[in-house]
C-alpha cells in the first residue's frame, strides 16, 4: 500500500494514509471537535472509535488527551497497520488499533469497557448511489461489512451505563438513526446540523451529528447550526 504523510489539527498531529483507501475527512474533524465541545472528560477515560479507517480521531483524540485510553476498532488490517504506524510518529502510546469485525463485538471485548464511543459509518444503504469500484472507499461509504444498527448494537454493548455515544451521519438518514438509537435504548444528549454553506440558507443540512446515552434523563438540546465554509 502506497503512503502517504497528511497532518491534523493545523500541522500539529501527523497522520499516514493511502490513496488506495478511505481518508480522514472534514467529517472526521466535525465529529472530532462535536466530541470536545459536548463531552465532559473525566479522569479516568477509554475511548473507542468504531471503524477507526486510518485512524484520524483515534490519533487526534490520544493527542489531546494523554491520560485517556484511546481504541481504534477496524476490520481492514491493513487500515490498522497505517494508524499503528501513526501513532508510533507521534509518539504516541495511549492509542491502539484492534482488527476486528464490529458485527462479531463480543468475540473481541468484554461488556461495558469504555466511556465514549464514536463513529463515523457508512453513510448509504446498499442499493442507493455509486458504489465505488475500489473495495476499501466502497466499505468506507455503502454499508457493506457494517450497518448503522451494527453500529448501534456494538455501542451498546461497549459503553459503560453511563457512557456516551457521539456520531455523525448523512442528513438524509436522520430518522434511520432516531429509530435506531430507539431501539438500543439510547437517549438524545444533543444534535447539531451541519451545512455547507452559511450563505444558501434554502440548502437542507448536509450532515448531522448526534450525541446519545442510555442513562441520560433531560430534555435534548438541538445546538446551533455548524456551517463548513462561512
Amino acid at each position: 500500500m502506497q503512503k502517504r504523510h497528511d497532518t491534523i489539527i493545523a500541522g500539529g498531529i501527523k497522520i499516514l494514509q493511502s490513496e488506495e483507501a478511505f481518508c480522514y475527512s472534514t467529517d472526521t474533524l466535525l465529529l472530532l471537535d462535536f466530541i470536545n465541545a459536548n463531552y465532559n472528560f473525566p479522569t479516568v477515560l477509554k475511548i473507542a472509535e468504531l471503524g477507526s479507517g486510518t485512524g484520524g480521531l483515534c490519533i487526534a483524540a490520544a493527542f489531546q488527551n494523554p491520560r485517556a485510553r484511546v481504541t481504534g476498532i477496524e476490520l481492514q488490517a491493513e487500515l490498522n497497520e497505517l494508524a499503528r504506524e501513526s501513532a508510533r510518529l507521534n509518539s504516541l502510546d495511549n492509542a491502539e488499533f484492534k482488527d476486528a469485525d464490529l458485527r462479531e463485538i463480543k468475540r473481541y471485548f468484554y461488556p461495558e469497557t469504555f466511556n465514549l464511543a464514536a463513529a463515523n459509518p457508512p453513510y448509504f444503504k446498499l442499493g442507493t448511489g455509486r458504489v465505488n469500484r475500489n473495495s476499501k472507499k466502497a466499505q468506507a461509504k455503502h454499508e457493506i461489512k457494517c450497518t448503522l444498527d451494527d453500529i448501534f448494537a456494538a455501542a451498546a454493548y461497549l459503553l459503560k451505563k453511563t457512557g456516551e455515544f457521539f456520531l455523525i451521519h448523512h442528513y438524509s438518514r436522520i430518522f434511520d438513526v432516531f429509530s435506531t438509537a430507539a431501539q438500543y435504548n439510547f437517549k438524545l444528549i444533543c444534535f447539531q446540523p451541519v451545512y455547507i454553506n452559511r450563505s444558501a440558507p434554502g440548502e437542507n443540512a448536509s450532515h448531522c451529528l448526534f450525541a446519545f446515552a442510555r442513562a441520560y434523563k433531560k430534555e435534548p438540546a438541538v445546538l446551533e447550526p455548524r456551517y463548513i465554509r462561512s
